[in-house]
């Protein structure tokens, strides 16, 4: 696959869920994850590991 000048590399990140929690409640983590999100573009798509069924 050829990439064009349009295509960039995305960052890799692995974000922990930690606490449910986090879902709903205002904290130190939850500003983390908004600020790493305001810091990259919008991606294409997402790749979901995990080890919960």
């Amino acid at each position: 696959m050829k990439r064009g000048e349009d295509d960039q590399l995305m960052p890799v990140l692995f974000v922990g869920h930690g606490s449910p929690m986090n879902g709903i409640e205002e904290n130190e983590f939850v500003a983390g994850f908004r600020d790493i999100a305001a810091q990259i573009s919008k991606p294409r798509a997402v790749l979901c590991i995990s080890a919960h069924w």
